[in-house]
């Protein structure tokens, strides 16, 4: 276990901008251990937003963890775009409960993703990561690119953005 409240690292960094490209306003996340079993998004607290995650598996680097680990942290930070977008995740998590069909979606060509509640399109962008990374997930790499409205960066181009350049 890492320390008890902490930034996203440089790698965690660039697996978010894989996934969400520039939606996301990585210098405001944060990462708290808590006791319990799940990990959820607490939504905008003091500035920052915050990720609630079981302290038993918050580990240093999501970067260097598991494929699963690392597709909750993708799921995670779903919720907090959500937020950042304006989203009361309270309010959204009570409408789109806690059953496995709160979480489930078809993918199908009729999918849009504003038609997805916010479980729903977590799952998506989950999906699409472990899709990206070659691993199984319910759609096809078109039906994911057609869903999510994020354009992902690839590690090159993250790299490449990143740098300064001379003037």
């Amino acid at each position: 276990m890492g320390p008890c409240v902490r930034a996203l690292t440089p790698a965690e960094a660039a697996l978010a901008r894989e996934a969400f490209g520039a939606a996301l306003r990585l210098d405001r996340i944060r990462l708290i251990a808590w006791p319990f079993r799940r990990a959820f998004v607490a939504g905008r607290w003091f500035g920052r937003d915050w990720i609630v995650w079981p302290r038993h598996s918050l580990v240093t680097d999501f970067a260097a963890a598991s494929a699963q680990a690392q597709g909750v942290l993708i799921h995670e930070l779903t919720h907090v775009w959500q937020a950042q977008q304006g989203v009361n995740l309270l309010w959204a998590k009570l409408k789109a409960g806690d059953t496995a069909a709160s979480y489930a979606y078809e993918a199908v060509a009729t999918c849009r993703w504003d038609s997805l509640n916010i479980e729903q399109q977590a799952m998506v962008m989950e999906h699409r990561f472990h899709r990206q990374r070659g691993r199984a997930a319910p759609g096809s790499a078109a039906f994911y690119a057609a869903v999510c409205p994020f354009e992902p960066k690839s590690e090159r181009e993250t790299c490449i953005d990143t740098e300064d350049t001379p003037s």
